[in-house]
């Protein structure tokens, strides 16, 4: 039991650590700050109809007593599903290597596309050697770097507080930014739904992996509730902690994060190094927040590719890592331009609202059908889906020229799903 209880503790910080990601520590802030206080209900609200989806993947697959990929090969009779999960997983992973990596290595490289190449391939390294070396203590290396990143969280956000000098008007503007009740729009609702997928992670195949790791000893609701809970903790700290370090030393470069998008919160991080000149311990502190913010979330989603490509493939565990991360650099070629970077990123987060519709796909096709209320939830998550696709769709075609190429991606990862089956062996 005691070994239950350790694991129980280990995955709750595992899935905080995977749900958290880069995108807590910068985006999610600027959702908050943009929307007010009516955004963080609407993304409080989307979060926990995604967690419980989330939590419904696990059990079904600890129930369903197959592996998570046998689900899709011999019960839903979709394997193609699992094959675009595998895309999205590894153009996903060929991006936020080179911020995961930028984040420590940006005042040696800078952030060019020669930079952006060099960090992403020293990232790639690192997640191959601990994939690769750590084998069955790889799940306890995962939890431990979350653990760190759990405390690493508060410690940025009191250091900033207590470290920085304030600046009242600004704090004061930034905190009526926070609590403003302002109409709810169709550009609030995107938002907050796009932040609640990266926040609870669906769409990646982690939380079905997750399951084929657990037993019926384990309580799913639990792990994950609790985990995706202090993932939001995470992010209102995250929230404090920008508020604190920006403000005082540059509340222009703040006013345009908290109306821009993802352009402004890239410029803001790579603007770090400037705003914390005289303060290299907590731009040290902050380096490595962020790093291990996006390492907490690569090396689990790393994970569920490996273990695709091994059970799929039928081949060992080193040599489906040596595929994975060798996709992964060829991407990451290609996308190591900023522009093009950019393009891909959001092909991505059009693609999990694809993805996000096959990671519950074995919850209606599987042989035990779910119950009323279960089933009222996955149609509220897979109509929000949808409607996120044609949304973010229609957001990619309104900013033109290449990022067309975001939405043939993601249609690209649909087809995939539906008509893949016939490139996998065996069938």
């Amino acid at each position: 039991m005691d070994q239950i209880r350790k694991w129980t503790f280990y995955l709750i910080i595992l899935v905080a650590g995977f749900a958290m990601g880069i995108g807590t520590v910068g985006l999610f802030p600027q959702m908050w700050l943009k929307y007010g206080i009516n955004g963080l209900l609407v993304h409080i609200a989307f979060l926990a109809v995604l967690t419980y989806l989330a939590i419904l993947e696990a059990e079904n697959v600890m129930k369903s007593g197959y592996y998570f990929t046998e689900l899709y090969t011999k019960i839903s009779q979709k394997p193609g599903m699992i094959l675009a999960i595998l895309t999205v997983n590894v153009i996903f992973l060929s991006y936020y290597t080179a911020n995961t990596a930028l984040s420590i290595l940006v005042p040696v490289l800078g952030t060019g596309t020669v930079a952006r190449l060099v960090a992403k391939l020293v990232m790639i390294i690192l997640v191959g050697l601990i994939i690769t070396r750590a084998k069955d203590k790889t799940f306890a290396i995962m939890a431990i770097g979350a653990l760190i990143l759990v405390f690493l969280v508060p410690l940025l956000t009191l250091l900033f507080k207590t470290q920085i000098a304030s600046n009242a008007e600004y704090l004061n503007l930034a905190w009526n930014m926070l609590v403003a009740k302002k109409a709810i729009s169709a550009e609030m609702i995107r938002a907050a739904a796009d932040r609640a997928l990266y926040g609870v992670g669906l769409g990646f195949g982690f939380y079905i992996m997750l399951g084929s790791f657990m037993n019926e000893r384990f309580n799913a609701r639990l792990i994950i509730g609790t985990g995706v809970f202090l993932q939001l903790i995470l992010g209102i700290l995250s929230t404090f902690a920008v508020i604190y370090a920006v403000t005082p030393s540059d509340p222009d470069l703040f006013i345009k994060y908290a109306g821009g998008g993802e352009e402004a919160a890239i410029e803001l991080m790579g603007s770090f190094p400037k705003i914390l000149s005289n303060h290299s311990f907590l731009l040290a502190v902050m380096g490595l927040t962020i790093f291990m913010a996006g390492l907490t979330s690569l090396l689990p989603t790393a994970e569920v590719g490996v273990q695709i490509i091994e059970s799929t493939f039928r081949m060992g565990r080193s040599r489906a890592a040596l595929y994975l991360l060798a996709a992964v650099a060829v991407v990451g070629v290609f996308d190591s331009p900023p522009s093009i970077a950019d393009v891909l990123l959001k092909g991505v987060t059009t693609s999990l609202a694809v993805t996000a519709i096959f990671e519950a796909y074995p919850l209606i096709s599987g042989t035990k059908k779910p119950k009323t209320a279960q089933l009222a939830v996955i149609g509220t998550a897979v109509l929000l889906f949808v409607l996120g696709f044609i949304t973010q769709s229609y957001y990619d075609a309104k900013l033109g020229g290449a990022y067309y190429i975001s939405i043939v991606l993601a249609i690209f990862v649909a087809a995939l799903g539906f008509l893949g089956e016939g490139l996998l062996p065996g069938s």
